[in-house]
């Protein structure tokens, strides 16, 4: 991102906007398109030796102003907000602050002054002045990204500081300051020529300028910056009359090449990488009851096994009245209620324990009294309706249907993670809706069925892991060329409310080799020694985690047709995760990087390319 001299550009901006007014188009005409035009102000813009308490602008057409005590950004900052009135056609700003002496300020209305018929926004207007004989006119430039993922980050305040210590952007206000837009990019205006700022990005929550928030993301620069500007040739093309014909009918233009000289800022690529600091500061987050038997106390930081919950109940309750899906330590506690005295009332009082810091650093536990109300599936209203259709239907049910017993369906459910086919090599996953208490693997069996309709029996392993009680897992050595009969008898599975399954029979194929395909990455110049590599989809949702080898080089198998993404994380602490940065240490978040195209598979190809890290 190229940034052109200020002054030459909003100079002539000023002769074009405020020479001339915009001719409004007859009634029943064409839909107006365009942006409302600033004819003259007073004082006029980019006044020195301002003194007054306000300033006027006067535009071609009745104007609105939509949102502009938070659009306005008034650079170096005041501490009473300007208030901003329309007048007709002109917006009268008064100054509730007493200025600096020998300052130049900057008022960025950014989106919020539009036309008052169809609300065609004025982007980005800036009126500036200076208390002093001299006006500041140097300035810089970047994006704002987020550290983790890339992607540019919009309203993020960018905070220039002359002086730093550990807590100057807590404390102190800044001198400069501008705001990014939608694409991530920013520029900070009116710096003073010849003086070195520390830079810093802000994610102001509460929007006082000041890093004083745990949830507040920043950024800063390793280094100060001190801008100034250098001359820079451009080129432009302008179209002239070649030849007109006698009769002034036709008229032949010629394209000519000129250049003229503009001044340019020498820092114009500032990048800074937004992070949020790990918050230790123990706090209850939420709390969850989306079945009446299922509870989801949420933390801000991992709870430990000092964690302890009982219900506030007049009635006798079990000891073991609960069971953990997620096993501590944890910063989100998932609990199934297993006594039915408890999860039957639509809402339960608990007492949680839990560990916190006091202002010593010192761990203390700390009590809560929390009140969980059962999610309703159905409004009364629905439910009454599905009685009385219940009730019309046993009407019509002929006497042979009555003597009929209904088939009891058992509580349980079981959903699995394919349907004709099974991935060639991933295992058979069964997810339950309750925790599973005991499962006899002695009673499930798979059939082998060759071409011939043959059957025999396929020797497998069952598993789970303990921080998934909903989850089982079947593997077997397959074949791609053969069919499979999957069979689980009524009763294999038991819940911990003592519901089993009714009997599953799956018969399915396996995705044969040739629907895969594979891609070899020969990573260059990966600037850090221990590299996490992640496979993400679309949605940059991880699907794979590799450890990048010695000879940095990567080969993935078996991938499904479809469109990956690929991302570089340096894990200089080499601990196995992405770590975020610290102000106080002055520690960046460890650096991230994305392949600079998706890749699109297809079946049965074999891709090969290289990776140019920086």
């Amino acid at each position: 991102m190229k940034l052109i001299g200020r002054r030459f550009v909003f100079g002539l901006a000023a002769i074009a906007v405020f020479g001339c007014a915009k001719v409004s188009a007859p009634t029943g005409g064409p839909k107006d398109t365009e942006p409302p035009v600033p004819l003259r102000s007073s004082p006029v813009n980019y006044s020195t030796n301002f003194k007054g308490k306000k300033f006027i602008v006067e535009f071609n057409e009745f104007i609105d102003l939509k949102n502009v005590s938070q659009e306005l950004l008034v650079s170096p900052p005041v501490e009473n907000k300007p208030k901003a009135v329309m007048r007709g056609k002109k917006m009268v700003v008064r100054i509730n602050n007493e200025l600096a002496d020998s300052t130049t300020y900057n008022f960025n209305f950014f989106n919020s002054i539009t036309d008052l018929n169809e609300g065609n926004i004025l982007q980005n207007f800036q009126f500036e002045f200076s208390t002093g004989d001299t006006f500041d006119s140097t300035y810089m430039g970047g994006i704002v990204t987020d550290a983790f993922t890339g992607k540019p980050i919009n309203d993020v305040k960018i905070m220039l500081f002359r002086q730093l210590t550990d807590s100057t952007p807590r404390t102190q206000k800044p001198e400069c300051i501008g705001r990014t837009n939608s694409d991530g990019f920013y520029i900070v205006p009116n710096m003073k020529a010849g003086v070195k700022y520390h830079v810093f990005a802000l994610r102001d929550i509460n929007n006082n300028n000041k890093f004083d928030l745990p949830n507040e993301s920043i950024a800063f620069c390793d280094s100060t910056i001190q801008p100034s500007f250098k001359p820079m040739l451009v080129y432009d093309t302008i179209t002239l009359i070649e030849k007109i014909s006698r009769n002034k009918k036709d008229t032949i233009f010629r394209d000519s090449i000129y250049s003229y000289t503009e001044m340019v800022t020498t820092i114009d690529n500032v990048k800074l990488n937004l992070f949020t600091e790990e918050n230790h500061i123990q706090y209850l987050h939420d709390v969850y009851r989306p079945d009446k038997r299922l509870i989801t106390v949420a933390f801000n930081d991992l709870v430990d096994s000092a964690f302890s919950i009982k219900p506030i109940s007049d009635t006798v309750f079990a000891d073991d009245w609960y069971i953990f899906e997620s096993q501590l330590p944890t910063d989100s506690v998932v609990l199934w209620i297993k006594d039915s005295v408890l999860y039957k009332h639509d809402t339960l009082k608990m007492q949680v324990c839990y560990t916190m810091k006091d202002s010593n650093d010192t761990d203390y536990l700390k009590i809560d009294t929390l009140e969980f109300i059962a999610k309703v599936s159905s409004s009364k209203q629905s439910k009454k309706k599905e009685n009385k259709l219940l009730s019309k239907l046993k009407k019509d049910e002929n006497e042979n249907d009555k003597k009929k017993k209904e088939k009891k369906v058992s509580a349980l459910k079981v959903e699995n993670n394919f349907e004709k086919e099974l991935d060639l090599v991933k295992p058979i996953i069964l997810k339950t809706n309750y925790p599973i208490s005991s499962y006899n693997e002695n009673l499930i069996s798979i059939a082998k069925i060759d071409d011939e309709g043959k059957e025999s029996a396929v020797s497998f392993k069952m598993f789970r892991k303990e921080e998934n009680l909903r989850t089982l897992n079947i593997d077997f050595k397959r074949d791609e060329t053969a069919n499979y009969r999957l069979l689980i008898p009524s009763g294999t599975l038991t819940d911990i409310y003592g519901n089993i399954n009714d009997t599953l029979k799956y018969e399915f194929g396996i995705t044969s080799s040739d629907f895969y395909s594979s891609i070899l990455v020969n990573f260059v110049g990966v600037p850090c020694e221990n590299s996490i590599v992640q496979l993400l989809n679309k949605k940059e949702k991880v699907l794979e985690e590799y450890k990048l080898n010695e000879n940095n080089k990567l080969t993935i198998n078996y991938l499904r047709p479809d469109t990956y993404i690929l991302k570089l994380i340096c894990d200089e602490n080499n601990n196995g995760k992405w770590d975020t940065g610290n102000f106080s240490q002055f520690k960046q978040p460890e650096r991230v990087f994305y392949f600079n195209q998706p890749i699109e598979t297809k079946s049965g190809w074999d891709m090969e390319f290289t990776w140019e890290v920086e």
